[in-house]
């Protein structure tokens, strides 16, 4: 008989496993020794070899130690088939997840190498933008810094709640309308750039692509001068606004620094020439 047993060191080493896993495989049922003598120490049969040897594969990829109790409990060619076929859907699964997550951090990287490229602050230029899809949420006041944060944080919930991570920016959105009013800001609010199109979530807009006046600049995204400066550009060198403007959030207080303690932002206004 003697012959025939391992220790559970042995049992262990040959596995590349350790005496406690062994122990916690006794405790819940799922590997229990042949035989413990009167000193408590574990022995096993070299015929649990090959159980534990499945053990230890099953839980290799990925298979739960409830799901392979079971299955060696009432074990069979089928419910072996189940059980793979299963765990690979759940891989399937986190696969999706995985790459979604990998979407997310492509675009997010993108968005800081744009950033990172070199522009003249203040100095208007022509960008040809391609169509986005945004979620807007009004600002309740006239925005500051304070309802520009609560506001933003409104936007980023109604995204984490959809299952999306808001990768790609945000700013304020002024409307067209409002151009050539007292009040500039009347109905503006917060845009978050999607990631990807999600027409079914509501508040989502589309921004139409094409050629927009913009200006790098180290300022709030509300900034109303900036706004006025560009549209007076805009008049002195014969192009047309056609729409909504965009103050977007390049850079913010989390990079302030020594030279710049306020945004860093790109005001975005469609234009035809005349």
């Amino acid at each position: 008989m003697e012959n025939e047993l391992v220790t559970i060191s042995e049992m262990a080493k040959l596995h590349h496993l350790t005496r406690q896993t062994l122990i916690y495989y006794d405790h819940i049922g799922l590997l229990k020794p042949t035989f413990t003598n009167d000193h408590g120490y574990r022995y096993y049969s070299v015929y649990q070899i090959p159980v534990l040897r499945e053990i230890c594969l099953l839980k290799k990829l990925g298979v739960k130690l409830e799901d392979i109790k079971k299955n060696i409990e009432s074990r069979n060619l089928e419910s072996v088939i189940n059980l793979l076929e299963l765990q690979k859907n759940v891989i399937d699964e986190q696969m999706k997840e995985l790459n979604l997550t990998r979407m997310y951090l492509q675009k997010r990287i993108n968005f800081y190498e744009d950033s990172q490229k070199t522009y003249k602050a203040e100095t208007p230029l022509l960008k040809q933008i391609p169509q986005r899809q945004v979620l807007f949420v009004p600002f309740e006041e006239r925005p500051g810094k304070n309802v520009l944060h609560l506001t933003l944080m409104k936007a980023w919930n109604k995204l984490f709640d959809s299952d999306t991570i808001p990768s790609c920016g945000f700013g304020t959105l002024i409307r067209y309308e409002q151009f050539y009013t007292e009040d500039l800001y009347e109905n503006s609010g917060i845009f978050v750039v999607l990631p990807y199109p999600q027409p079914g979530l509501p508040g989502v807009e589309e921004i139409p692509g094409g050629t927009y006046l913009c200006m790098y600049k180290y300022s709030y995204p509300y900034e109303e001068k900036d706004f006025h400066y560009l549209m007076e550009w805009a008049e002195k060198n014969n192009y047309r606004i056609i729409g909504d403007a965009l103050d977007l959030c390049l850079l913010d207080t989390t990079f302030y620094n020594s030279e710049h303690n306020v945004d860093y932002c790109c005001l975005q206004i469609p234009v035809v020439k005349n």
